[in-house]
């Protein structure tokens, strides 16, 4: 083999050993995700939420915009003419002539007084700006408080599995014990059936736990708008023995709540939306004043400078009375025009005029457009105000079911907690005696059953009073903990 070839295939070989060793590294630096990380991504990527910041963007505009509007406007006009036709000439008749024309003007116009329009028309989209700001934030916390549940619930998904991995395990151990009884003739061989029956039940309920994980792990991930992937992990705390918290009662967490939530907020800026509304509609009934002034010129290819020449010569005007041979003469002046080209900007110059004009507009009779205005938005802040009842009633709602959740699932953690210890205990106790022949097999998996009930209820109690918790403690604005 020549040193080339061998070359080569040592080259390959060290990409080989190159790339194993960037895939161990990759792997070795796959993501965890922490529970804020999983808030901040779903936040940053919800389609929905981004749409509605992008929409407010146009409340902002149109707050803008009615801002400009009570500023006075400026605009500049400038019309060049060419016209070719027969005009009267005074020596000749008529005679074809070519000419053009300029006209140069500004003009602005300012609004004095139109019944405080422009003043409430500001007013309104400055609240529709901050309600679309309220309504966003309201988003947030819905997709926050959905993230935290998904979250919860992938923590619970990985904590069943790896209660099924543990009863696995001691189903194994017991079937080694079985396997020995029955081999010494201490236990029938029904015994050794009946704990691998087990074990095939123990490794289905671990499948079933692994694919309830992978469904947590979808939900979870479809909220933070991240493709589904095989190699997705949160990060997992380690929970102390929780402690049961004092209840705040609803009309407590109620007082702090609707100080502070945008959904309450949102509601009472959208009802002073629509007040402003109907202001600015019966400004339609108050007279309209607006000032203008313009500045203009002209320019005509048709219009030419005339000079004026007089002069004054003697000349015979008459004759006496009777006798025509003695004539009179007298001095004649005599008129002399010379027309000459008139320059562009001179005419400008010459032709350069202002004018400032007031503009009074009273409503007397326009088909009742404004008045059923007026009526549209009676009836809108109607509608405002009942749907700020409706939104403070709802909440009011929401914090019932929510301390009467958190109170109950208190009440069931302790239970179950409880129900934990002793059923450990019993199946413990239980165990001894199976592995000394005591009991029977059928007994012993009666209460393997039940103590995996209770390690399974108290998993399910302990989140959903975690979860609860969470719930109340959003409502009095406390900070979400990892």
């Amino acid at each position: 083999m020549n040193n080339r070839h061998s070359g080569g295939i040592r080259r390959r070989i060290g990409l080989v050993l190159l790339l194993a060793l960037l895939g161990s590294a990759a792997m070795g630096q796959q993501k965890i995700w922490t529970l804020s990380e999983c808030i901040a991504r779903a936040l940053g990527e919800n389609i929905l939420l981004n749409q509605s910041i992008a929409n407010n963007e146009g409340n902002a505009i149109n707050l803008a915009q009615s801002k400009a509007a009570a500023l006075p406007n400026l605009n500049l006009s400038d019309q060049q003419s060419f016209n070719n036709g027969r005009s009267v000439n005074n020596q000749y008749g008529q005679s074809s002539q070519f000419t053009s024309t300029n006209s140069l003007g500004l003009t602005s116009t300012i609004t004095l007084y139109n019944g405080a329009r422009l003043h409430n028309q500001v007013k309104q989209n400055s609240l529709n700006y901050d309600a679309g700001k309220f309504d966003i934030e309201k988003q947030k916390n819905d997709l926050e408080l959905n993230v935290i549940a998904a979250y919860m619930q992938l923590l619970l998904a990985y904590e069943a599995v790896n209660v099924a991995g543990e009863q696995i395990d001691a189903t194994n151990e017991h079937l080694k014990y079985t396997e020995l009884y029955v081999r010494a003739g201490s236990l029938p061989e029904s015994n050794l059936l009946q704990m691998r029956a087990q074990l095939a039940t123990d490794k289905a309920a671990r499948v079933e736990a692994e694919n309830q994980l992978q469904v947590s792990k979808v939900v979870l991930q479809q909220y933070m708008e991240l493709p589904v992937g095989a190699d997705f992990e949160i990060k997992r705390p380690v929970f102390k023995e929780l402690l049961p918290e004092v209840v705040r009662v609803p009309a407590e967490i109620y007082g702090i709540a609707e100080a502070f939530l945008p959904e309450i907020k949102s509601a009472g800026v959208k009802t002073r939306a629509a007040e402003a509304d109907l202001r600015v509609s019966e400004s339609g009934l108050k007279p309209k004043l607006t000032l203008s002034g313009n500045l203009s010129t002209y320019y005509s290819s048709a219009s030419s400078l005339t000079a004026y020449q007089t002069n004054t010569v003697v000349q015979q005007i008459g004759y006496l009375t009777g006798n025509p041979s003695e004539t009179v003469s007298g001095p004649v002046t005599n008129v002399l025009t010379q027309s000459s080209d008139y320059p562009f900007f001179r005419q400008f110059g010459d032709n350069f005029g202002q004018g400032v004009s007031l503009n009074l507009s009273v409503p007397i009779f326009n088909n009742l457009l404004y008045k059923s205005d007026i009526k549209r938005a009676q009836v809108a802040i109607n509608v405002a105000k009942l749907n700020e009842r409706y939104i403070k009633n709802q909440l009011r709602k929401n914090i019932e079911v929510a301390y009467t959740d958190q109170l109950a699932a208190m009440k069931n953690y302790i239970a179950t907690r409880e129900q934990l210890v002793a059923e450990e205990t019993s199946y413990k106790n239980v165990t001894v005696k199976f592995r000394a022949g005591v009991i029977n097999t059928t007994d012993f998996f009666v209460e393997k059953t039940i103590y995996n009930r209770a390690q399974l209820a108290h998993l399910q109690a302990k989140y959903q009073y975690l979860f609860k918790t969470q719930i109340v403690n959003f409502y009095l604005n406390n900070p979400i903990t990892e």
